[in-house]
């Protein structure tokens, strides 16, 4: 993580600009248990990626939160996912489509998870 530090700070300063408005937290932490859903099935760094990445994808797509996440909610995912890191899958492989994020690694984008909700947190209590 150290060595990307930088980069997770850009990311988190990126997200917070983009989703101002937005009250993510929630989103966050759904984001957050699935990845710790996933890290612990105890699989390689690439499978364990993909599969975090297939979820994501599935989620932007799936209807299914529509009648378990209040509206705001439905709309910060869809923006996160969709439109800020840009989730797409091609061919069965999936990745983060915006430029700026895709340079993390599993473990890097799991502390700009964390970072982005401390921070938000942090400006929601001010």
């Amino acid at each position: 993580m150290w060595d990307n530090r930088n980069l997770i700070k850009k990311c988190v300063d990126l997200a917070l600009d983009f989703l101002e408005d937005i009250c993510y937290i929630r989103v966050l932490d759904i984001i957050i248990d699935i990845y710790n859903d996933v890290i612990y099935c105890r699989m390689d760094k690439e499978t364990a990626g993909q599969k975090f990445l297939k979820v994501l994808y599935n989620l932007k797509n799936s209807q299914t939160f529509d009648s378990l996440l209040e509206e705001g909610d439905r709309i910060a995912l869809k923006s996160f996912l969709g439109d800020l890191l840009q989730i797409k899958g091609e061919s069965d492989r999936y990745y983060i489509g915006n430029e700026d994020f895709k340079e993390l690694s599993l473990e890097d984008f799991y502390h700009f998870l964390i970072e982005l909700k401390y921070r938000k947190e942090e400006i929601k209590d001010e």
